[in-house]
C-alpha cells in the first residue's frame, strides 16, 4: 500500500472519530429525557394517600367520602375531582351525599387551571361521571387567572391542584354543584331533556322528576 495514502486514511479516521463519539453521547443524553416525558403514570391511584392529603389541607369531609367515588371507577382511569369545602357538607341537605351527587363532581379527563382558561369558554359543557348531567362553565374570560376565579354552575373554584399525580387531579370548590342549575338553565345539554323534547312531552317536568328519583 502507498505510504502516503495510508497516512491520509489514518488522518481522516482521527478527524471523524471525535464527531462520532460526540454525536453518540448527545443521543444517549437526550433519550432518557424523551422517554420520561412520553409515559403516563402506570400505578393506580392510592386512595389512602389522597384522603390523607385532603385531610391535611382541611377537606376532612371529602377525605372520608373519597373511597366511594374511586371505587365506582376504573382504578387506572384519569379523573378530575372538584372537592367541596367542609362547610358545604354542614350547610347541605345531604351531609352524607349520595354517590350520584359525588359523581356529579367528577370529570372523566384532566382539567387543570390552564386547560380551563384555554379551552372552556363561558357556557361550555363539561361532562361528568353522572351520565346526561354535565357541568357548565360560568366564569367569564380570564376568570381562571390570577385576578379572578373560575366557576362551574356558579360555584367558584377556590384552590387548584389540592392533589395531582397526573392521573387524579383534585381542585377545591366553595360548595356543592347543583344539578338543577344545568337542567333549568342549559336544558340543551341534558340527555333526558333532549329525549323528552323529541317525544313531544314536557321536558322540564320530566327532567326534574328524573333527577329527584336519583336521590
Amino acid at each position: 500500500m502507498d505510504p502516503k495514502f495510508a497516512l491520509r486514511f489514518l488522518l481522516v479516521l482521527l478527524l471523524v472519530s471525535p464527531l462520532f463519539v460526540t454525536n453518540t453521547m448527545q443521543a444517549e443524553a437526550v433519550q432518557p429525557y424523551e422517554e420520561t416525558n412520553q409515559h403516563e403514570p402506570s400505578e393506580p391511584t392510592n386512595s389512602g394517600m389522597v384522603s390523607a392529603v385532603l385531610s391535611d389541607k382541611g377537606y376532612h369531609a371529602m377525605s372520608l367520602t373519597l373511597d366511594r367515588i374511586l371505587e365506582a371507577i376504573n382504578p387506572n382511569a384519569t379523573l378530575t375531582l372538584f372537592c367541596p369545602q367542609d362547610k358545604a357538607f354542614f350547610n347541605s341537605k345531604y351531609p352524607q351525599p349520595p354517590l350520584t351527587l359525588l359523581k356529579y363532581h367528577a370529570v372523566p379527563f384532566k382539567m387543570d387551571k390552564d386547560s380551563m382558561e384555554a379551552s372552556f369558554r363561558h357556557g361550555s359543557k363539561v361532562d361528568t361521571l353522572l351520565p346526561g348531567h354535565p357541568l357548565v362553565v360560568t366564569s367569564l374570560p380570564g376568570g381562571a387567572g390570577a385576578h379572578g376565579h373560575a366557576s362551574l354552575n356558579l360555584v367558584k373554584v377556590t384552590e387548584w391542584d389540592l392533589y395531582n399525580n397526573g392521573r387524579l387531579i383534585v381542585h377545591g370548590v366553595e360548595d356543592f354543584f347543583d344539578p338543577a342549575f344545568q337542567t333549568l338553565r342549559y336544558p340543551q345539554f341534558d340527555v333526558v331533556a333532549k329525549d323528552v323534547v323529541s317525544s313531544g312531552g314536557s321536558w322540564l317536568k320530566k327532567a326534574t322528576e328524573n333527577w329527584f328519583l336519583l336521590f
